[in-house]
């Protein structure tokens, strides 16, 4: 990871674009239900607020082996939570 910046701005943006294809998937299609979009915005917001937070608060600051460590899992932890999202989406 370059900083801690740039991975709260990707951690962002995904879950921005996430969002915004829910929305164009509900613009080009009316058969979507209403309740499942805005349950799985409102899934997609919490992932990003948890992911960001998780972001701000690594373990173990002086010990670089356990700060990557640390890193590793938050973003195979994010992956996972993404392309859980992702095949949500695809299945509205």
């Amino acid at each position: 990871m370059a900083s801690r910046r740039k991975l709260k701005q990707t951690i962002k943006f995904v879950s921005s674009e996430l969002v915004t294809d829910i929305y164009f998937r509900c613009l080009m299609s009316k058969k979507l239900d209403d309740q499942k979009v805005d349950s799985l915005v409102v899934e997609i917001m919490a992932l990003n607020r948890e992911f960001v937070l998780r972001v701000n608060r690594p373990d173990g600051k002086n010990n670089t082996k356990i700060v990557k460590a640390y890193f590793r899992k938050l973003f195979a932890d994010w992956q996972k939570a993404m392309e859980k999202i992702i095949k949500e989406i695809e299945s509205l």
